[in-house]
């Protein structure tokens, strides 16, 4: 749960802030810097709760605890790099995040069907962060533009 308060949390600060300070499309900066917010707070996650995250994992993934610690400092690194380049779209980035949110989701079915535990949280919320995901790879295209807006042809 707390990626999901992080993403919305940051979003409306930023967004009330970039509005203020009368940025152009403050909406998709303010969707950028939350989206490198809550990565910085998975990534953080995963070298705090490694033993959990790690749960997450069939038994049978070799190297299970380095595989967390990976995606783990590839969350941060997204993050830093999302936060530097606020300002600008990178679309390529999106579709970047977008497959990685996708990678992900196998982890989560997982813990969710083993009811893995995952750090004292029930089935619930195992199975709530499935459809979490899906938000995720949205917010993630959205905010870095890769599903941009197009520019509507004006009328004949």
């Amino acid at each position: 749960m707390a990626p999901l308060i992080t993403l919305i949390v940051t979003f409306a600060i930023a967004r009330a802030w970039t509005g203020a300070r009368g940025h152009q499309d403050p909406g998709a900066r303010a969707g950028r810097a939350a989206l490198a917010v809550m990565l910085f707070v998975t990534g953080t996650a995963h070298f705090v709760s490694t033993e959990a995250m790690v749960q997450m994992l069939p038994s049978f993934v070799p190297g299970a605890t380095m595989i967390v610690y990976a995606t783990g400092v590839l969350e941060l690194a997204v993050g830093g790099w999302l936060l530097r380049n606020v300002a600008h779209p990178t679309p390529w980035l999106g579709w970047a995040l977008a497959g990685f949110f996708v990678a992900l989701l196998p982890a989560n079915l997982y813990s969710a069907i083993a009811e893995v535990g995952l750090g004292g949280h029930g089935a619930a919320y195992l199975w709530f962060r499935v459809p979490l995901q899906v938000l995720f790879i949205g917010w993630a295209l959205v905010a870095t533009g890769a599903l941009g807006r197009r520019p509507i042809a004006a009328a004949a």
